[in-house]
């Protein structure tokens, strides 16, 4: 059945037209994957579609309904149309218009069919749906275990990547405290259990872990980092150990990481294994390096770690695909304080049900991964794992001939043959992490976190065939990082391409760090001009022009002044830009240089446009000190003229309804006097001579008419 359903869905041949429906009935899922293969083409044609026509109109926001809940029946045809627009029509809040889908394989279509199939499962019987779920998780875990190396495992399979951890430390909590079945939190009241985890981890695991089951934050116990600067404090481990346990307090679970973001930095996993062994812990590994055996050609199988979680889907590239954890079953515990009243069987009991029965009736959570090791065959698998660390190196190399600081160790997958299994996964990493940093700085400069921003920015606008993450760690600064587990893998013919963009980046780099302090020292020694911190900015600096006697100047029109220079010089040069100080006042930027560029050059540019818009904005400024006293003097003169005319005319005009029969009776000997103001001159004139020009030119218009106008016939009777 599974055979059948992931070879048609890697095959691309149409079957024969007059066999279709008998084939159909002859396989219980060959009408379902042919309706999710329609589907799928279809929902991808419409994307392609879309996103070919749209190229040239803008997208229409997503009409959503704010009614109630009253769905009509619709047929199938229609609610796929509705989907085809869902999908197609992005965020409006999005400023990208990429498709939303990417186009899908036959691995991916076959996961994609997985799901469907195991929805289907619910509708067998619970006894039957259990025995095909346990058959199709036995093969996985089998093949999953020999493909990384592993035995003597369990596995549970689960979406949520923290779900195993979860489970597999309230398993924990049943073994080693017996009474936590029935009395919950209050069993471990005057015992707290104990999680070592390292200060380097992300937090958020332990938060997680202890929100999930109700454990206060003090069961949190941070492990320091190693002298060296990278992975756990083994020795800090043990005292911490000891510390717990003289404080009456139960060391349960420590927390390793083999190639874990964001630096790939690796445990000892012998060492790490032999103490928990001996205090009694439980060890969970994570991290990108386990995918490392399943790239090697060792055969070498190890179980060091008591539990491990593995993600297969970033891995192979494959979505949907459920996470892998591992895990072994806990011997049964000794009579204690803590098992009075409960036998061992019942404890073995309690910590083997927090595991059982996790899976929905019906439903098998290792259906995908089943699906997808058949479709795309070990060999395929192997392979890309191989070219995800053979990608890992490459950047590694690329980066490193550049002249960047690598902080990842060195990724695995060309080991010797005389190295161990384990102590390849303890030391290799699965990813590139790198910045830019002054030689043998350990914590670089805050300026060099604005330059690694940077950098970031342009490897992902420039060179988006690999993805480049940016990171913020507490003892590093911002760090890029490169891991092909994760994103994309750099293809042999690309390698050239990001190659020379790197290195034409870090030039600048260089470069501008170079010319950094010389541009500092040209502005203090030019007295038109003022250094200005600019937050957050990766540039030579930030200039503000203050020429002499503006000193004093208000804010507002000294940050019209800088504004307009800024728009001056964009039309020279578009690298200026405007920016705001620590003082929140406006200033000229300058962005990253080249290594020809020269500083004086810039800032004489800077100079002399400022002179411009300062003469230009002292002429506007004189102008408006013109208009402004000229408009004053024009509105005494009308106040003036109007007492006069007022006490000249009487009162009566200016009666509402009496002035217009006055002035009817007995009309006004002159019209009012206008004013005008000359720019040049700074003079107010009057406008007689304007409304006599007007006048002539109205009466010259009207005698031409009326002796050019038609006269009309008589009537003839």
């Amino acid at each position: 059945m599974g055979d059948a359903s992931a070879s048609d869905t890697e095959s691309n041949k149409p079957s024969p037209i007059n066999e279709p429906h008998l084939e159909l009935e002859r396989r219980p899922f060959g009408g379902l994957e042919f309706q999710v293969s329609e589907v799928v083409e279809r929902l991808e044609a419409g994307v392609n579609a879309q996103d070919a026509a749209d190229d040239e109109k803008k997208r229409e926001p997503r009409k959503i309904s704010t009614g109630f809940f009253e769905p009509e029946e619709t047929p199938m045809d229609e609610i796929l149309k509705i989907l085809e627009e869902l999908v197609i029509k992005t965020d409006p809040s999005c400023e990208s218009l990429e498709p939303p889908l990417l186009p899908t394989d036959a691995v991916t279509r076959a996961a994609i069919l997985s799901h469907s199939i195991s929805a289907l499962f619910g509708r067998l019987e619970r006894s039957h749906a259990a025995r095909l779920g346990t058959h199709i998780a036995s093969e996985t875990t089998r093949w999953m275990a020999h493909m990384f190396r592993l035995s003597d495992y369990n596995a549970y399979y689960h979406q949520e990547q923290l779900e195993g951890l979860v489970r597999v430390t309230r398993m924990l909590l049943h073994h080693r405290y017996p009474r936590y079945l029935e009395d919950g939190a209050l069993a471990f009241a005057n015992r707290l259990p104990c999680i070592y985890s390292c200060v380097a981890s992300p937090l958020g695991i332990v938060q997680h872990l202890c929100r999930q089951l109700g454990l206060p934050l003090a069961c949190v116990r941070p492990v320091p980092v190693n002298p060296s600067g990278r992975g756990m404090d083994i020795d800090a481990l043990e005292r911490l150990c000891d510390e717990d346990v003289a404080a009456n307090r139960t060391p349960l679970l420590v927390l390793g990481e083999v190639g874990a973001p964001p630096l790939g930095w690796g445990t000892p996993l012998y060492t790490l294994g032999e103490i928990c062994a001996r205090r009694n812990l439980h060890l969970h590994v994570r991290g990108h390096a386990l995918a490392l055996p399943g790239a090697s050609l060792k055969e070498q199988t190890y179980s060091i770690p008591d539990s491990l979680t593995l993600t297969p889907g970033p891995w192979f590239g494959v979505p949907g695909l459920p996470t892998v954890t591992f895990y072994k079953i806990p011997e049964s515990v000794t009579a204690n304080d803590q098992s009075k009243g409960v036998n061992a069987a019942g404890a073995r009991e309690g910590a083997v049900a927090a595991l059982s029965g996790l899976c929905a009736a019906g439903r098998a959570a290792a259906l995908p991964l089943w699906v997808m090791a058949r479709a795309a065959g070990a060999p395929a698998l192997h392979g890309a794992l191989r070219a995800a660390f053979r990608a890992a190196r490459t950047a590694y190399t690329l980066v490193a001939a550049a002249g960047l600081t690598v902080l990842s160790e060195r990724p695995g997958g060309d080991e010797p043959p005389n190295i161990d299994i384990v102590e390849a996964v303890s030391q290799a990493s699965a990813c590139v992490a790198f910045q830019f940093a002054p030689p043998g700085a350990e914590r670089p400069p805050p300026y060099y976190d604005k330059l690694n921003s940077w950098l970031g920015q342009v490897l992902q606008r420039e060179a988006d065939m690999i993805s480049i993450e940016v990171c913020e760690t507490e003892s590093h600064g911002v760090v890029l990082r490169y891991c092909p587990l994760e994103g994309s893998i750099l293809e042999e013919d690309k390698i050239e391409s990001w190659s020379s963009i790197l290195e034409a980046q870090v030039h600048v780099l260089h470069a501008t760090v170079a010319l950094r302090e010389p541009f500092q020292q040209r502005v203090e020694q030019n007295p038109c001009l003022r250094l200005v911190h600019v937050p957050g900015w990766a540039g030579l600096g930030g200039v503000r022009y203050v020429p002499p006697g503006w000193e004093e100047a208000p804010l507002e029109q000294l940050n019209s002044l800088n504004r307009q220079l800024v728009e001056t010089l964009r039309v020279t040069d578009g690298a200026f830009s405007c920016g705001d100080g620590d003082d929140q006042m406006a200033c000229v930027r300058f962005g990253m240089v080249t290594a020809d560029t020269d500083v004086d050059e810039l800032l004489d540019l800077v100079v002399a446009a400022g002179r411009e818009v300062e003469e230009s904005s002292k002429a506007l400024t004189d102008m408006s000190e013109v208009l402004k006293k000229g408009i004053e003097a024009a509105q005494a003169d009308i106040e003036r003229e109007s007492l006069e005319r007022l006490w000249q005319e009487g009162l009566l005009r200016r009666v509402p309804v009496v002035g217009r029969v006055v002035s009817w009776w007995a009309p006004s000997a002159a019209p009012p006097v206008g004013r005008r103001l000359h720019l040049a001159s700074g003079t107010l004139q009057p406008t007689d001579d304007i409304y006599r020009l007007v006048q002539n030119k109205s009466k010259d218009n009207t005698e031409p008419a009326r002796a050019h106008s038609p006269t009309r016939a008589a009537p003839q009777h």
